[in-house]
């Protein structure tokens, strides 16, 4: 059975994966905070498209745990901070039961394609970590984890690890950790498995990891909320939120959609 596609389908399939991506981007970016308010209405008159395939990606990055669907309120982006730990490490502990199988079936079932792409995210990532751009690594360990994870080629496991591997991605990019586990290095050994289709090394590697990070969340007062980080409540947080929505573009260049629903 062939993987899923990691963007969502549909009839708009090209749109909707265009505004699933976009958003995608602002929200594990920080470009959209969380807390913030994402109106349908407002993101698709600023997009210049329908409001059918924006509310397609709201339901794609909802089950992805990137968006919080609230009936009669619309699409919040969850706030994960310090005082989410506990959360956070459940999330992890679920990915630590699941990832290593992903990482033991991407052993045998990898082809030279997707290990090229396991490379450019581990090249882009040390890069970003040698310039002290954390949202730039941030993207790569993402493309790195959804690429290993693809490489599994288990549809089954990729549908329920993806949302596990978003969230966390969105606690990450919400808190920071004083004492760091070597996130880089652990992800190369990984890499090296899967390309000698070392499948025991793989999985044994990926849980070492993830045990790492583990030990680091649950370290007293190492996790906490990232220089200039804005608390404050969610009522506060959705005013900027509307007008980072609304100023919000596709691609220069793309074809401009009928608003018709």
């Amino acid at each position: 059975m062939p993987p899923r596609t990691p963007h969502p389908p549909g009839k708009n399939s090209t749109v909707e994966r265009r505004v699933f991506d976009l958003l995608n981007a602002e929200i594990l970016d920080l470009r959209l905070e969380p807390g913030a308010h994402i109106v349908t209405e407002t993101v698709a008159e600023s997009l210049g498209v329908s409001r059918l395939p924006v509310r397609e990606a709201l339901r794609s990055l909802a089950g992805r745990g990137l968006v919080e669907l609230h009936p009669h309120r619309g699409a919040f982006i969850p706030r994960l901070g310090p005082e989410d730990l506990d959360r956070i490490v459940e999330t992890v502990e679920a990915r630590a039961r699941l990832e290593p199988w992903a990482a033991e079936l991407a052993a045998a079932r990898h082809g030279p394609e997707r290990l090229g792409e396991l490379d450019a995210s581990l090249a882009q990532g040390r890069e970003a970590l040698r310039n002290g751009n954390r949202p730039a690594a941030n993207r790569a360990h993402r493309a790195f984890l959804r690429t290993l994870t693809l490489m599994s080629g288990h549809a089954t496991l990729i549908e329920v690890l993806e949302p596990l591997q978003y969230r966390t991605m969105l606690a990450f990019a919400s808190v920071m950790m004083t004492a760091e586990p070597r996130g880089w290095d652990s992800h190369q050994l990984v890499r090296n498995a899967i390309a000698g289709r070392d499948g025991a090394a793989a999985s044994a590697e990926t849980r070492r990891h993830l045990d790492e990070v583990l030990e680091a969340l649950r370290l007293p007062g190492n996790v906490v909320a990232p220089p200039g980080h804005r608390r404050g409540k969610a009522a506060g947080a959705r005013t900027p939120g509307r007008r980072r929505v609304a100023s919000l573009r596709l691609a220069a260049g793309s074809e401009r959609e009928s608003r018709a629903d």
